[in-house]
């Protein structure tokens, strides 16, 4: 059970927060604000149609990751307070996809849900990808998705799927 603070540990928890530059923030407190608050997250939905079937390419994340160790996901990042949109985009296709050819990102739509971690409100967007995506990740078949799939966003990747079939 969490306890209410007192006046005096508010206090110097803000003070502390004080000492901080806007942007990449340390990850136990950046843990704590996604638990308090709303994250802003813009994620990339990578497709492709291969032999008649729209796959997306998924991601495994890290098997010590804190929130979803060894979870297959799509590509994303926390916006911060020093990003741009394009500024976060670019991050997620140069750090996440590692500069995969893919075309410019397509916006899907804005949603409201709970990831895992807290309240996160993302930008969704699909890009087609266009290169060799071989080690990245792996592609599967967007309309049999795996069972070890970060399970938040189920509440997207079919939008972004609907979208891309409908370009």
């Amino acid at each position: 059970m969490i306890t209410k603070p007192s006046d005096e540990e508010v206090k110097a928890a803000a003070q502390v927060l004080q000492k901080l530059e806007p942007g990449f923030l340390p990850f136990p407190i950046f843990h704590e604000v996604a638990r308090l608050t709303t994250t802003p997250i813009v994620e990339i939905v990578p497709l492709r149609t291969h032999q008649g079937r729209t796959e997306i390419l998924l991601l495994k994340r890290e098997a010590d990751d804190p929130v979803w160790p060894g979870k297959l996901h799509a590509p994303g990042t926390v916006l911060r307070a020093t990003d741009t949109l394009q500024s976060a985009l670019k991050r997620v296709c140069d750090d996440e996809l590692q500069g995969v050819q893919v075309t410019e990102p397509k916006f899907v739509t804005n949603i409201l849900h709970h990831s895992g971690r807290g309240m996160e409100a993302p930008q969704i967007y699909w890009v087609e990808v266009l290169g060799d995506a071989s080690g990245v990740g792996q592609f599967y078949d967007a309309d049999d998705l795996p069972e070890d799939l970060v399970r938040s966003q189920l509440d997207f990747i079919p939008q972004a799927v609907r979208a891309y079939q409908a370009r």
